[in-house]
């Protein structure tokens, strides 16, 4: 794809939103390097937020789910294409009806810390584990149409499903779906928050929470000659300025998360590769349901309407992204349904917050962590774009530790982001179901719930998409979140990292298969 070049067409938009965001900018593209994989050296990868927890089955942002991908391993695990390969399961298979799926288990490969081979008790042991509301693992709600998994041979795992479910496989490649010994299961799951169990290519070599992880190469991982690099380490950088600096200064090898803003300039620098990747990633104003003003769902439809949304794309995106409906379900995805997004219409706001009550206005505050930066230029752009509808909105930056501890799920009107999700499914029942382990708004619509039940269960493509579609316009008609656009992935590195790629979901694949060139793999 050639360089693109986005020209400002903003006018007063551009005025009213300052240097608070900057100007669109000129677009790169990834420039791939095929070359034999290089092995030895080690693997400097920059992140912005902290691993909370090794506990594979308890995962929950970038950086946990990094650790999880280069130690553990579940039965499948998520292809470029969002679908279901082989990882500790060989190959599988389903009955007629699909409420039956068997599991072959690939032999050799082996549990660190307890040094053993990975067995069928462990993969139903992690199972039950990730559908016990006690361990709340964001998983559970993936693999719930799960009823039971049992042996069915010496290295074979049955499960059987409380109605059919074509997902399955896909499902069991959950970030949060490890497989964990059994014994450590049985005996304290805890043990797991600060040791590594996994049969992954990596093995844990240092752990310091908020500093710096790092593993190294096991030579027993079950494919032979992999990975590539000695050790990799995530070191922590939570100044975006210095996370760049460290880039540009050649003291780290990836930088997971670049800014819009900085791509240009690193685009321009010969010694750095950057990746562009389209994607179902998102940022979302969190509208709590339960809680004054957003129980009404007027006030919620006059902020669609106060919204331009090309302004947000061009503003806060520098025009790395796409317009979105205020449903999560992009193109990407194999059920999207393509619906116009509500369109910026000032008079219809004003009306609409009349009609809730509000006839002068309405003040409110609006939380943003300062991770990533587009966080806030969404806050302080939405707050000009909704000024003249009659929204005052005093929008409140702080560090995204604290926001996650006290505004997450807490606060009724906040700035969140969301990766792209393996399905449809796995999305709605992490986030919008009445189950959802993560139901920010508490919207709990019954007539959601029933599309997505439904649809789990249908074998057509055709009805199940229909069911699908259905859920994403109500969606968007009763907006619990509105998403006023998908966001492009972008990164990068040294260009002696050979064989780096960014998935659609966001999430750091496959780092077995990276190596380092160029007298990289030298360093130690």
């Amino acid at each position: 794809m050639p360089a693109l070049t986005l020209l400002p067409r903003l006018g007063r938009r551009a005025f009213l939103l300052g240097s608070a965001v900057s100007a669109a900018m000129l677009a790169g593209t990834p420039r791939l390097r095929a070359q034999t994989p290089v092995r030895g050296g080690l693997l400097r990868i920059s992140i912005s937020q902290r691993v909370n927890t090794l506990n594979p089955l308890r995962h929950s942002n970038a950086s946990d789910y990094m650790a999880g991908e280069m130690m553990y391993s579940g039965l499948t695990r998520l292809g470029w294409k969002m679908e279901a390969l082989p990882d500790l399961a060989t190959r599988w298979d389903a009955n007629q009806d699909l409420t039956v799926w068997t599991f072959q288990l690939r032999r050799g490969a082996m549990f660190r810390g307890v040094n053993r081979e990975v067995t069928p008790r462990d993969a139903i042991a992690s199972i039950k584990a990730m559908l016990d509301p006690a361990t709340a693992s964001p998983a559970r709600a993936a693999l719930s149409p799960i009823k039971e998994a049992m042996e069915a041979g010496p290295a074979a795992v049955k499960v059987t499903l409380n109605y059919p479910f074509s997902d399955l496989p896909v499902a069991l490649a959950h970030n949060d779906a490890r497989i964990v010994p059994a014994e450590i299961l049985e005996k304290d799951i805890k043990l797991l928050e600060t040791a590594d169990y996994g049969t992954g290519p990596f093995k844990l070599k240092d752990y310091e929470p908020g500093r710096i992880l790092r593993v190294e190469r096991d030579p027993r991982y079950f494919q032979a000659g992999k990975p590539y690099v000695n050790a990799i380490e995530q070191r922590i950088y939570p100044d975006l300025a210095a996370e760049l600096a460290a880039l540009l200064n050649k003291e780290s090898d990836i930088m997971l998360g670049l800014a819009e803003t900085d791509f240009d300039q690193v685009s321009k620098n010969p010694a750095i590769q950057t990746y562009r990747v389209q994607s179902g990633r998102f940022f979302n104003l969190v509208l709590r349901t339960d809680q004054k003003p957003f129980d009404d769902v007027r006030v919620r439809r006059a902020l669609q309407f106060s919204l331009d949304r090309q302004a947000l794309v061009d503003l806060v995106l520098q025009g790395f992204g796409r317009v979105a409906a205020d449903s999560p379900i992009s193109s990407e995805y194999p059920f999207y349904r393509a619906m116009p997004p509500v369109r910026q219409d000032i008079t219809q706001a004003k009306k609409l917050l009349a009609e809730a009550g509000y006839p002068n206005g309405l003040r409110i505050v609006l939380y943003c962590a300062n991770r990533p930066a587009a966080r806030s230029a969404l806050g302080i752009a939405v707050k000009e774009l909704a000024k003249p509808a009659g929204f005052d909105i005093d929008v409140q930056t702080i560090a995204y530790d604290a926001y996650n501890v006290t505004i997450w799920r807490k606060a009724n009107f906040y700035v969140a982001n969301w990766n792209m999700q393996p399905t449809e499914d796995a999305l709605f029942g992490l986030l919008f179901t009445t189950d959802a382990p993560w139901n920010d708004t508490q919207w709990n619509n019954a007539a959601f719930d029933d599309l997505v039940r439904r649809a789990r269960a249908t074998r057509d493509p055709a009805a199940r998409g229909k069911l699908y579609g259905d859920a994403q316009s109500l969606l968007n008609a009763e907006c619990p979140y509105i998403i006023p656009f998908f966001q492009d992935i972008l990164s990068a590195s040294q260009k002696w990292v050979v064989n780096y790629r960014i998935h659609p979901r966001g999430g750091q694949y496959f780092l077995e298969e990276v190596s380092l060139a160029d007298g990289g793999a030298m360093r130690k």
